[in-house]
């Protein structure tokens, strides 16, 4: 069947660490699932086209699918990767009530402030319905969920705008839900494409660009959100320095949510040692080096 128009969006997942945010791309993007944990650092990009049959059109959309770190603490990260975002996922563990406070307090707010206070297309996702035995169980986390987006929605007087509202449980480890969930997305997305506004995309970056200059560096974890977001300016490429910084954390084993001075240096001579490895400008690795070792050493 012939292709009317072939469109790109990108899509960005939001949540807590270990809500299952990689697993369900995982499962969408390759029906895979792992039990195998692996917190993301930086941001992972998935590609996958996914035809569309909508208002009489073959659409192909091409979809690039952003994971991004979820821990708090990490705003001028997480606010580069969202810049631009055309969609989004709201994901929330169903075995872990808190997730949904952290996503009213910490991920929307976040995803507002960037995008202007105007939301891009959503989808609330209650996530790990393979840990839940009984629905009654999750009776409460359900109407949290079901609360959630619709006094955000409501608060942003976006109701009639087929971009917000939705939510729906999921299980990336058997699928259910997964497929259906993506689809949903997609098919807001592309009802909206006709009014997109091209120059968002620069506010976004403009607004992000702005979080990254005023963010104080207070704690040990915003010189780790530092260092990620300035790694990609070191290596010259995305994936590269998402893949030296995921190489890294694993390597040392300490947690991004609680680094000590220690393990922020040691991370700095891991993730520069590896950038000249991979062919980092002596310079370029001295210049980062002196600024993040300033940073770090007013913890001790």
């Amino acid at each position: 069947m012939p292709v009317d128009e072939t469109i790109l969006k990108k899509v960005v997942l939001l949540g807590e660490s270990a809500v299952g945010k990689t697993s369900l791309i995982r499962r969408f993007v390759h029906d895979q699932f792992d039990d195998d944990y692996i917190s993301t650092i930086g941001a992972k990009v998935s590609k996958k086209v996914v035809p569309v049959d909508i208002l009489d059109q073959n659409i192909d959309v091409k979809l690039m699918v952003w994971d991004i770190i979820g821990s708090q603490g990490y705003e001028s990260t997480q606010s580069r990767h969202i810049a631009g975002l055309n969609g989004a996922i709201l994901v929330v563990d169903l075995t872990r009530p808190e997730t949904v406070k952290i996503m009213e307090e910490y991920w929307l707010p976040l995803l507002s402030e960037v995008s202007g206070g105007v939301l891009p297309t959503v989808l609330f996702v209650g996530n790990k319905m393979d840990l839940v035995s009984d629905k009654e169980d999750i009776k409460d986390m359900v109407q949290n969920l079901k609360d959630l987006e619709s006094k955000y929605c409501k608060n942003l007087d976006l109701r009639a705008k087929s971009g917000c509202g939705g939510w729906l449980l999921t299980s990336a480890k058997t699928g259910d839900n997964v497929e259906r969930g993506f689809e949903s997305l997609i098919r807001g997305m592309v009802a909206e494409h006709p009014s997109f506004d091209p120059l968002n995309r620069q506010m976004e970056e403009v607004v992000a660009e702005g979080i990254y200059m005023v963010s104080d560096r207070e704690t040990t974890r915003s010189v780790m959100d530092l260092i990620v977001i300035d790694m990609p300016f070191i290596m010259m490429s995305t994936s590269k320095s998402t893949q030296i910084l995921q190489e890294a954390i694993v390597e040392l084993g300490f947690s991004k949510d609680r680094p000590t001075p220690q393990n922020v240096r040691d991370f700095i001579d891991l993730v520069l040692k590896m950038a000249a490895d991979a062919g980092a400008k002596p310079e370029t690795i001295e210049q980062y080096r002196k600024t993040w070792l300033e940073e770090v050493a007013k913890f001790g």
